[in-house]
């Protein structure tokens, strides 16, 4: 086990979080509503959704837990105030992207 990931696994004092515990302190635990899309969502509610889920997560207190899980799983959502598209761009894709993500990755190849 390298350095970072015993960092990874010990309390986090910062936040308050360990790798094991912090979704028992997460904000949105139990709802998950707000942080993946519905079927056929337009643009304009994505964006209000979206903007809900920030004003949680800027508020939370295990969101470098939250932000470190969804990078190092690849996940979809909005996860710790970044969406999949803020998650792109830093270089952490999804296993199969959609939308914008999928047109530019064809448009590369």
């Amino acid at each position: 086990m390298d350095i970072h990931t015993r960092q990874r696994n010990s309390f986090d004092a910062r936040d308050g979080s360990s790798c094991t515990d912090w979704r028992e302190h997460a904000n949105c635990k139990g709802d998950t509503s707000l942080f993946f899309a519905k079927k056929a969502e337009r643009p304009q509610a994505r964006a209000r959704r979206e903007a809900k889920a920030q004003r949680l997560c800027d508020a939370c207190t295990v969101r470098t837990a939250c932000r470190e899980f969804a990078r190092d799983h690849r996940e979809y959502g909005f996860w710790a105030g970044e969406s999949e598209e803020d998650r792109h761009l830093l270089g952490f894709t999804v296993s199969a992207p959609i939308g914008i993500r999928a047109r530019r990755h064809q448009d590369a190849s």
